[in-house]
């Protein structure tokens, strides 16, 4: 009776530590192109103007998770396939967190790309969550490098010009602060685009290292 016991003893433990290393492992899993800040940094405020006309600032951010990146509408590849795969994940996303979830296209190209210009480009999406702003540069400048993004003008007189500029997107919180950053896979050849999939498998994870914090 006394053997029956013990491994009746051993095997509850044998299940107990199972249970904890499997614990372990999850909550230590790394996102594989997500990187997580040690402390989330705070947003200086700023002043943007949405696709509707209406002003956009730090209390916008308030209450709801954002995802930001930044681009311009005349951009030939690397903007409309982020925007495309951000509004498509959007909803799948939104059922990970509370709070509402949305997705921030910020133009660094405001000499193009007007107020209709924005909404035209925008809405073409037909996703709610998906938001369209930009401003002068004495805004965008300061406000880009809070994100920790880029973006560079070319100096050409042309009216066809490119824009150089970030692909990564960020993650803001709720409470209007920084916290994440999603990168795309860096190939040769390749476009740098984020991966929806890999967005998608990095999300939960990048919310446990938040919640964990």
């Amino acid at each position: 009776m006394f053997r029956n016991f013990t491994y009746v003893l051993l095997a509850a433990v044998a299940l107990v530590a199972g249970v904890m290393l499997y614990q372990l492992s999850s909550s230590s899993a790394e996102p594989k192109l997500a990187l997580v800040y040690p402390q989330p940094r705070a947003l200086a405020d700023f002043n943007l103007t949405d696709q509707h006309g209406e002003t956009v600032n730090r209390e916008r951010l308030y209450g709801k998770w954002t995802l930001a990146f930044v681009g311009y509408t005349y951009c030939p590849d690397i903007c409309p396939l982020t925007l495309a795969k951000l509004a498509g994940l959007q909803p799948e996303l939104a059922k990970l967190v509370e709070q509402p979830l949305n997705v921030w296209f910020v133009s660094v190209d405001p000499k193009r790309d007007t107020i209709a210009q924005l909404n035209s480009y925008v809405s073409y999406f037909e996703q709610a969550n998906v938001l369209g702003m930009t401003a002068g540069h004495d805004q965008l400048f300061p406000f880009v490098r809070q994100l920790g993004l880029m973006y560079a003008l070319s100096s050409t007189t042309e009216e066809d010009y490119l824009v150089d500029h970030s692909a990564s997107v960020v993650l803001i919180n709720p409470q209007g602060q920084l916290v994440a950053m999603f990168k795309p896979p860096m190939q040769p050849g390749e476009l740098p685009v984020i991966d929806a999939e890999q967005l998608l498998a990095d999300f939960p994870l990048v919310l446990a290292k938040l919640n964990a914090s």
